[in-house]
């Protein structure tokens, strides 16, 4: 009996086969023979697998299914023109309650949560622009909170997790309570082992606490929850400390990590692996691949130096909204499906302050690196110092051809939105200064590798924006000593429109403009 070869088989089957090829395999399978070139070709199902990977997309929505896949395919590409064209839709203005407290709030998988007065108030929004004005799906409500306790809360739509870090009311015992609700109802999460964590714990830092200091950041990683907080502690200045729990186990995996005074911040990266930010200049990889050890350093990375008179004030990475969610999707009478960012890789956006000894006169600049460019700084630690960890990989080695920098002027919005691979950010042209009243234009740069190299073959009609090519510049900024990176190729789009905006979120399919005036936050919606 003649064997058959891959092309021989019945047309079905081989569509059956290349559907497990991810985008990268299908574009090489295709260009191996005309015959798997026109299979390839004349599969929407297939074709729409290679969109995703072009777009760095995932697929999202519980009705994802019912979309015939030319209409996904249409879908997809009307997410990335409306970005291109730069089409905004008001959905709606949405007064929240506010108190004179330190701004606290949040957005992740469609939903706006905000600190009021003893409250949080969320909002869900629509699930996409498609809806054009229908407000009917929104859905507002809040849960109480003793707001003069509050230090920080975040969620998880996907698994309906609400975490509230409170000051503890008694530090005799512990600095922070980190409350496991549910987020639509605000009772204790049903999979929450206790009703609350314990942060700074005595018994784990053995050391009398004084005083909680600032606000703590918490994230939520599947299922875990970390935190890091700042605690004034009897025989030391203060206390840092980074800390993790299995919220759905009492004997799940936790860990305690404490820092020096000059940590900045923190952030995951993948589920193992977390940057750790310091005002000496610096970043760390910690990686953890021993659930019975503490979190391993398994990297040390210079950011660029500086002339003698300057220093690193603050290093601190942008907060980007959680993908899509599995929120409990409400009735619809047409299919609908939603993309959100794909988590091969994506966007890490670095804000960085630095100041002249001595004096009040200080600059600002956000730089941008691509995730698997950080991971892979991993491997080239260990080839040039052979797990030597008290070294510091220079910058001059990994920075200029990874990064691209941005100076922040005065009329810009330091604090930058991220989802994916775009940013956007907010220029008051009408004013020096950032925090003054006034309209203000968006600012988008998208980073998609994919379509910036194939940036001459794109449909520009319509659009208003550019093609920044990426270079190596060996060009040196005061105040610093050796060349920033400008590695990155990136599409920037200006806004025709102005807005009157004090914060803005982004998501998959949104950008959510929130001002705060006479208790009215506004929503805008792309």
């Amino acid at each position: 009996m003649t064997a058959k070869t891959l092309v021989q088989l019945p047309s079905e089957l081989l569509h059956h086969t290349l559907s497990f090829l991810d985008s990268h395999d299908l574009v090489r399978v295709r260009k191996t023979c005309k015959t798997l070139k026109e299979v390839v070709d004349d599969s929407e199902m297939l074709q729409y697998t290679i969109d995703l990977g072009y777009f760095q997309m995932n697929p999202g929505g519980s009705s994802e299914e019912d979309v015939p896949p030319a209409m996904r395919r249409e879908r997809l590409r009307l997410h990335d023109a409306a970005r291109q064209h730069v089409e905004f839709k008001l959905k709606r203005t949405l007064p929240l309650p506010m108190s004179g407290l330190a701004r606290v709030d949040a957005f992740g998988g469609g939903i706006y949560g905000s600190a009021g007065e003893n409250c949080i108030h969320f909002v869900r929004l629509p699930p996409d622009a498609s809806d054009s004005g229908d407000l009917s799906h929104s859905h507002d409500w809040s849960h109480p909170v003793d707001t003069a306790n509050l230090a920080n809360f975040t969620f998880c739509a996907a698994q309906d997790l609400l975490v509230v870090v409170a000051r503890s009311p008694d530090l005799r015992s512990h600095a922070y309570e980190i409350h496991l609700k549910s987020l639509t109802t605000n009772d204790t999460h049903p999979d929450a082992a206790q009703p609350f964590l314990k942060a700074l714990d005595k018994h784990d830092i053995d050391h009398k606490i004084l005083n909680t200091v600032g606000c703590a950041k918490v994230q939520i990683i599947r299922n875990y929850v970390s935190m890091l907080s700042w605690a004034d502690i009897a025989n030391v200045d203060a206390l840092y400390s980074i800390q993790m729990w299995d919220w759905k186990s009492k004997k799940g995996y936790q860990f305690n990590l404490s820092f020096p005074h000059d940590i900045s911040d923190y952030s995951f990266i993948t589920e193992d692996k977390f940057l750790v930010f310091f005002t000496s200049g610096s970043m760390k990889i910690y990686s953890i691949d021993d659930k019975s050890k503490l979190p391993q350093c398994t990297a040390t990375i210079s950011l660029p130096s500086l002339v003698d008179d300057f220093s690193y004030t603050d290093v601190f990475i942008s907060e980007h909204p959680t993908p899509s969610s599995m929120f409990p999707e409400f009735r619809r009478s047409h299919p609908s499906c939603s993309f959100h960012p794909s988590a091969d890789d994506g966007l890490i956006a670095i804000l960085v302050w630095v100041t002249r000894t001595n004096t009040d006169h200080s600059l600002y600049y956000r730089f941008v690196v691509r995730r698997s460019a950080i991971l892979e700084l991993e491997s080239l630690y260990v080839r040039t110092y052979n797990q030597i960890l008290d070294s510091i990989l220079p910058w001059s080695m990994w920075g200029p051809q990874h990064t691209s920098w941005f100076r922040v002027q005065l009329n810009e919005d330091w604090h930058t939105s991220l989802c994916g691979f775009r940013t956007v950010e907010s220029i008051n042209e009408f004013s020096p200064h950032h925090l003054a009243e006034g309209p203000r234009r968006l600012y988008t740069r998208d980073f998609n590798p994919h379509i910036a190299w194939n940036y001459d073959a794109v449909d520009k009609s319509g659009w208003r924006g550019r093609i920044v090519p990426g270079m190596m510049d060996r060009t040196i900024s005061y105040p610093f000593t050796e060349p920033l990176g400008h590695a990155l190729t990136y599409r920037e789009t200006l806004s025709e429109e102005l807005f009157d905006v004090n914060e803005i979120f982004s998501d998959e399919s949104r950008i959510l403009l929130v001002k705060v005036s006479r208790n009215l936050p506004l929503s805008g919606s792309l």
